[in-house]
């Protein structure tokens, strides 16, 4: 991964099986599939698949794509529950992911989401919450940005919700549903790469089969 390069006697945590899960999927994917989960809903029929493109030193995946359905987020869960979410009627949509963590080809990051429908569309930042968003009419076309301004400490607000809640003052937004569809979503797509991750597949580290098909560099 780019600016994570080491070799396997020295990998960051990140790229260690027992520590993190997986690839650097885990560590930062996870926060694009909860994104989608919050804005448009829940993830179903998810499918995919995980392979060593390029990354030679470290076991687990560098490359993973992942195609689901949007469902209907269910009566009582916590977006439901009092809360107008998701925030775009989205059931039914195609979701469409790609996260390339070995790609030596592209000089700089690609870091983009992308959510389309039939009247345009809004372009921004996956992984972060404070770029600009830009608007775009159903040919594509520019229309307007929207800024926001970031705040402080990004995760401020939610820590003290879920203080609030715990001390009996306040509710906070999340009850841990979304947490767990999103790691049920990666287990679907990393699954054929480990063989399986209802064990402690972590221990199988040689055995993997997407392990075996070795690193492609394509």
């Amino acid at each position: 991964a780019r600016g994570m390069e080491s070799d396997a006697s020295n990998l960051p945590w990140r790229l260690v099986a027992e520590q993190s899960g997986g690839g650097l999927i885990m560590d930062v994917g996870c926060h694009v599939i909860d994104r989608i989960d919050y804005l448009c809903g829940p993830l179903t029929n998810v499918s995919g698949y995980a392979e060593n493109r390029c990354s030679p030193a470290q076991a687990v995946e560098d490359y993973v794509s992942l195609s689901a359905k949007i469902g209907r987020r269910a009566a009582g869960s916590a977006a439901t529950d009092g809360d107008a979410f998701p925030a775009i009627q989205s059931e039914g949509a195609i979701v469409e992911c790609e996260w390339d963590f070995g790609n030596k080809e592209e000089k700089e990051p690609i870091d983009e989401l992308v959510l389309a429908g039939p009247k345009g569309s809004l372009r921004m930042a996956a992984m972060s919450p404070s770029l600009p968003v830009e608007v775009l009419d159903s040919k594509g076309d520019f229309v307007q940005t929207l800024t926001f301004e970031a705040p402080q400490h990004a995760a401020q607000a939610l820590i003290q919700m879920v203080t609030d809640d715990v001390r009996g003052v306040g509710r906070a937004p999340s009850r841990a549903d979304n947490a767990a569809r999103t790691s049920k979503a990666l287990d679907a797509v990393l699954s054929a790469y480990y063989g399986g991750r209802n064990d402690m597949f972590w221990l199988r580290e040689g055995e993997w089969p997407g392990q075996k098909e070795g690193s492609k560099c394509i």
